[in-house]
């Protein structure tokens, strides 16, 4: 005699959907981690972009500087290029570990 199936999911498709949304997990979640932690350094080059021009062209700053802003430590330097030329540069270490460095010249 036939039986009628009651249409409901089997044992074997739940397990295999599943794995399907823990592959597609493991895949993406180091990829969300990494693009985190590019955005957090983007605001912090943003942050020392910032501070490059205040130092640049508003606040007099001679010889070596350390900000802090949380948990990091930008580190300005500014020297006489000659004349008025100033040259400024600012360091600190990103989230990832790297330590970065931004200059600029301008006239005082």
């Amino acid at each position: 005699m036939y039986k009628k199936c009651s249409g409901g999911f089997l044992l074997v498709e739940a397990l295999f959907a599943l794995a399907l949304l823990w592959t597609a997990a493991v895949v993406l979640l180091p990829l969300y981690m990494q693009i985190t932690l590019e955005r957090n350094n983007l605001v912090l080059e943003e942050k020392a972009h910032r501070l490059l021009t205040i130092a640049l062209y508003e606040e007099p700053l001679v010889g070596e500087t350390a900000v802090a802003d949380g948990r990091t430590v930008f580190r300005l330097q500014a020297r006489n290029e000659g004349g008025q030329m100033w040259k400024v540069c600012v360091r600190w270490n990103d989230y990832v570990g790297r330590e970065v460095e931004r200059c600029g010249y301008g006239k005082r």
